[in-house]
């Protein structure tokens, strides 16, 4: 088996095609099918189905291509270490939630050591992607929020990974508005769930929104008119600023005594809803928190809760 089996492997499954596979590699047609042949005949499994409508994984090819994937990753990170070493000393990565005072925290660490030759590296990005990247040692903390309804069933589901979960505090959810919404004049304090149901609920890709009775049969929390999906913080305020949609999201009143809130937005508390969205943080449970870990969530425990935090 050679890496760049493994290579193509993972283009034919993004691609679906063994022909188009090859055009993106720049190698024949027929040497790329040799090559996958060969390798299924090594490890005598078949990955691949093939077929005049195109070339699908099969239930074993799919989960050789999630170790292949991982294989390549560390293949890159092994093979790039020669350029690393003697310049930069150590990594620091956190892949977190749509948290502004996260970056604003990571910054500040960044600040104040930005001379030490070392590489930064801040994720933001879906709670998927926050775990998958955590389990895979590919960041050394998660920084992400919870509802409170859901928190057996998330840290069922990420012990089974290898994790654990750590709560910093809980918020009651906001909504978050642009100055195109009929809640945003100052004189507006409060909101009512139904107060919620002409408009458009602007939400993340992975967001569960079945928390808020949303999509599920069982609660009828929130009715909103219609549901807008995003997949960054940039879009979801713009969307906020063009239209009279709404976002769920916490504001953590002490988080900006010292940090800008989002321009042109205002964070408004729901009344009359119980369940919480809880802020925490996740690591693998083997993993031993780097100084700048550490320093990080001194300062997030800082500036959320205002209290000493020890790791």
């Amino acid at each position: 088996m050679k890496i760049e089996q493994l290579i193509q492997v993972i283009e034919i499954a993004k691609t679906n095609s063994i022909t188009l596979a090859a055009k993106n590699m720049f190698m024949s047609q027929s040497n790329l099918s040799t090559s996958v042949r060969e390798l299924e005949s090594e490890i005598r499994q078949q990955i691949f189905i093939r077929s005049n409508s195109g070339t699908t994984l099969t239930p074993f090819g799919e989960a050789f291509l999630k170790q292949a994937k991982l294989t390549i990753k560390q293949f890159e990170y092994i093979k790039n270490m020669s350029s690393f070493h003697g310049k930069w000393n150590e990594k620091f990565s956190i892949a977190s939630y749509y948290f502004l005072f996260a970056a604003y925290i990571f910054l500040e660490i960044f600040e104040t050591n930005k001379n030490s030759h070392m590489i930064f590296d801040f994720k933001e990005c879906s709670r998927r992607d926050i775990i998958h990247m955590v389990a895979h040692k590919e960041t050394e903390l998660g920084i992400l929020s919870v509802p409170s309804t859901q928190k057996n069933n998330f840290v069922s589901d990420i012990t089974g990974k290898g994790l654990e979960y750590h709560k910093m505090t809980s918020e009651k959810p906001h909504i978050l508005v642009g100055e195109s919404s009929p809640f945003f004049p100052e004189n507006i304090s409060s909101v009512k769930l139904s107060d919620l149901s002409s408009y458009p609920i602007i939400a993340y890709e992975d967001t569960d929104l079945t928390a808020f009775g949303v999509e599920s049969p069982n609660t009828n929390l929130l009715s909103p008119s219609s549901i807008i999906y995003v997949s960054d913080r940039g879009t979801l305020l713009q969307f906020l600023q063009g239209s009279d949609g709404y976002h769920i999201a916490t504001k953590n009143p002490k988080a900006y005594r010292q940090y800008l809130f989002h321009e042109r937005t205002r964070a408004i508390p729901i009344e009359d809803v119980s369940l919480e969205l809880e802020i925490g943080w996740l690591k693998s449970k083997d993993t031993i928190l780097s100084e700048f870990g550490q320093q990080f969530l001194f300062k997030m425990q800082e500036k959320l809760v205002l209290e000493q935090y020890i790791v």
